[in-house]
């Protein structure tokens, strides 16, 4: 708590993955993600200021990695330069903050992230105690490789822990996006017994991201038929089925 009763909060905001434009608090962003290709190793970012008040950014680097345990990894890079570091955006005001690569196009994508933190503004006498959330936002920035290849499966559906999992393997030397993960269970006679959803996220290039979806508990003895559906952000659909004639209840 500051001296004049206002309080400031964090808001991470590190999710931003789908394309056009975002906003986070006040701030309209665009695009949310960058690709810097050898054809273009520098980009523009647009950042409108749409809030009431006037907003201070700092901007920083880090470089993004993918754990398949523990999610994401992200550490301090000067492989990618961003400016200006410091941004002041006035209401209403719309600025650039230019983007670009230090280091060479290899034959994997590289991946990183800018991270856009909102600045506590000068302190203003209040007549009561306010709490002010701040914002922090991560845009995905992909360094292409010199050639892109997509290739991706699903492995074998299993059963365990009271649900289903199963592994979206990306064997392609560029990232690839899960928009969603579907889980459907169907009886004897073809009837659909439930479904279940899970949201997907990034697996970048040579890596892999492990789903487990709820096998309901008042439908898993007549079960007889699991189908696992993946789609990525290009509207592909990669299916994997498990037959299950013993149903799929597992303690």
């Amino acid at each position: 708590m500051t001296a004049t009763g206002k309080a400031y909060i964090p808001l991470a905001l590190g999710l931003l993955c789908g394309a056009g434009r975002a906003r986070a608090s006040g701030l309209n962003i665009s695009p949310v993600q960058v690709w810097l290709t050898p054809e273009a190793s520098k980009s523009l970012l647009t950042l409108r200021n749409e809030g009431p008040d006037d907003e201070r950014y700092q901007v920083s680097v880090m470089s993004w990695d993918e754990d398949a345990r523990t999610g994401m990894k992200l550490a301090p890079t000067e492989e990618i330069i961003v400016f200006p570091i410091i941004l002041e955006l006035k209401v209403g005001e719309t600025r650039s903050l230019r983007v670009g690569s230090l280091v060479p196009f290899g034959p994997i994508e590289k991946t990183y992230r800018v991270f856009l933190e909102e600045l506590p503004a000068a302190e203003k006498p209040q007549v009561r105690s306010t709490v002010r959330v701040l914002t922090r936002v991560g845009i995905p920035v992909f360094l292409a490789p010199v050639k892109s290849l997509e290739d991706h499966k699903l492995s074998a559906l299993s059963l365990g822990g009271g649900g289903a999992a199963v592994d979206v393997q990306n064997t392609g030397n560029v990232h690839l996006r899960v928009d969603s993960v579907r889980l459907e269970g169907f009886a004897q006679g073809g009837e659909k017994l439930f479904e279940k959803q899970a949201q997907g996220w990034y697996v970048l290039a040579g890596g892999h991201r492990r789903y487990e979806l709820e096998v309901p508990k008042d439908a898993c003895a007549k079960v007889r038929r699991l189908v696992v559906s993946v789609k990525t952000d290009k509207e592909q659909v990669l299916q994997e089925p498990l037959d299950t004639p013993g149903g799929a209840c597992h303690t």
